[in-house]
C-alpha cells in the first residue's frame, strides 16, 4: 500500500518528467519530426516495433531507419520503397531480419492503401486499440499472439497517440479514451512497480500490467499512463535496494 507521502512523491516525477526535455532522448522524438498525422502513425509504429533492449541501441536504430525512410514514413510506405528487404535473412535489428522489416512495411501498405490512416483501421478492426493491433499485424515477427502478454511495444505506440496533454504524447487518436490505456509495461517499470507494492506478478506479464494500471488509475483517474512517467523518474531519482 502506498504511502501518502510515495503518492505525492509520484505526482512530483510525473510532472517533472512529462515536459518537451524527455523527448530527445527517447525514441517518441522520431515520430516527433513529423507533423502529419500519417507520418507520426508510421514513424511512431516502426519506432515502437524495434524498442527493444538498450536505448541507445533502439536509438541508433531507429535513426537508421529513417534516413531510410527520407522521403517521409507515408511516401516510403505507399511508395514500395521498402521493397528491397523482401525475402532478406540478413539480420536488422536484434533478433529481427531484413525480410521482417519487409513484412511489417507491407502490412503498413496494405493497411494505408485501404484506410485513411492507421486509427481508421483500428477503428474497423474493433476492440480495444492494443489488441486490434495485434489482429492487423497478426503473423508479424514482434508482434504478440497472446492475451497474457503485456503488449509493451503496442501498449507504448498506443500511449502515443491517445493521451492528450500534447506535452510528450500525440493525442491524435480521439476515438478512444486516455482512461482506458494500460501502462507499456518494460522490465524497468515493473521492478519499479514491485518495490512499491503495485503488483506481486512474478512475471510482467499482462496481468501484472492491469494490476499496476489500476494502481495507477487510483491517482490518475482520467489518465492512468501518466504514471509511466512517475515510474520512470521514480527509477531514476531512487536509489537500488
Amino acid at each position: 500500500m502506498m504511502t501518502p507521502d510515495t503518492i505525492e512523491q509520484l505526482r512530483t516525477w510525473a510532472a517533472a518528467y512529462n515536459t518537451p526535455d524527455f523527448i530527445p532522448d527517447d525514441p517518441i522524438s522520431f515520430p516527433h519530426r513529423y507533423t502529419s498525422k500519417q507520418d507520426i502513425e508510421i514513424s511512431a509504429f516502426l519506432t515502437a516495433w524495434i524498442a527493444y533492449g538498450n536505448r541507445k541501441q533502439i536509438l541508433r536504430k531507429a535513426g537508421e531507419l529513417h534516413a531510410e525512410m527520407h522521403g517521409g514514413p507515408l511516401a516510403y510506405i505507399v511508395g514500395g520503397g521498402y521493397a528491397r528487404h523482401e525475402g532478406d535473412g540478413q539480420a536488422f535489428y536484434r533478433f529481427f531480419k531484413h525480410s521482417d522489416l519487409y513484412d511489417i512495411c507491407h502490412r503498413l501498405h496494405i493497411i494505408y492503401t485501404t484506410h485513411e490512416d492507421l486509427e481508421a483501421a483500428v477503428m474497423a478492426t474493433g476492440g480495444d486499440p492494443v489488441s486490434a493491433l495485434q489482429e492487423l499485424f497478426a503473423g508479424i515477427n514482434g508482434i504478440p499472439r497472446t492475451a497474457q502478454s503485456a503488449n509493451k511495444r503496442l501498449a507504448m505506440f498506443v500511449r502515443w497517440m491517445v493521451r492528450r496533454d500534447g506535452i510528450v504524447d500525440f493525442g491524435l487518436w480521439r476515438h478512444f479514451d486516455p482512461a482506458d490505456l494500460t501502462i507499456p509495461l518494460d522490465t524497468h517499470v515493473f521492478d519499479m512497480a514491485r518495490r512499491l507494492g503495485m503488483t506481486s506478478r512474478k512475471t510482467a506479464d499482462r496481468k501484472a500490467a492491469d494490476e499496476i494500471t489500476s494502481c495507477l488509475r487510483e491517482i490518475w483517474p482520467g489518465d492512468p499512463c501518466l504514471g509511466d512517467f512517475a515510474l520512470f523518474g521514480y527509477g531514476v531519482n531512487e536509489p537500488s535496494e
